[in-house]
């Protein structure tokens, strides 16, 4: 007797326990809660997302661009639990601060998707990283003129918003920075409206 062969039970719906604990941590009424769970279903049946589903969605959401390196950071973003799968809490957690956050909200979540080795700063490293991804996932990957400009900014505000002048950034420098210049936020925070 194998677990090979073993299936997932599928949760046709939500248990009041469920239901009052994301009504609770989501600004989602029930109905609202009950749409997303029977959609996120119908396209996951097992309740799981896995890393390749969510990129093929992202590069769906995005036909113009490369969007794999971009959905990559998401997906680990959005897998609190590092299972390497999303199941319905964990999205729709991400999807509600996503939709319903405010902007600061929203920027400390961008700060935790470009934080890659998690240690609480961005390097000028990982800022060129976030900035690569940003250009292949709007279609704009080979455009080195944009990415030259768009650092020439971070790089100004850098300067003016590095409290303790060690060329990182926190995440309470890059709120400020992303929320005080229209430019960053919109380009540093895509889809992401206040």
């Amino acid at each position: 007797m194998g677990a090979s062969g073993t299936k997932r039970v599928i949760q046709a719906e939500l248990s009041q326990d469920q239901l009052d604990y994301l009504k609770m941590r989501t600004r989602m009424t029930e109905e609202e809660i009950q749409k997303w769970f029977h959609g996120f279903y119908k396209d996951c049946p097992d309740g799981l997302l896995t890393q390749k589903q969510f990129i093929l969605m992202y590069n769906h959401a995005f036909p113009d661009g490369d969007a794999t390196q971009y959905a990559k950071r998401v997906f680990v973003t959005f897998d609190k639990d590092n299972s390497g799968k999303i199941d319905f809490t964990e999205f729709l957690l991400a999807m509600d601060l996503m939709e319903n956050g405010n902007l600061d909200e929203k920027l400390r979540y961008a700060f935790q998707l470009y934080d890659v080795d998690k240690n609480g700063i961005l390097t000028k490293s990982e800022i060129e990283t976030i900035i690569k991804m940003i250009l292949s996932l709007r279609g704009e990957g080979n455009n080195d003129r944009l990415k030259n400009d768009v650092m020439k900014h971070l790089n100004q505000f850098i300067t003016k918003f590095d409290e303790n002048n060690d060329a990182k950034i926190s995440q309470d420098e890059f709120c400020r920075i992303c929320s005080q210049d229209e430019y960053l936020k919109e380009f540093l925070s895509p889809n992401f409206s206040s």
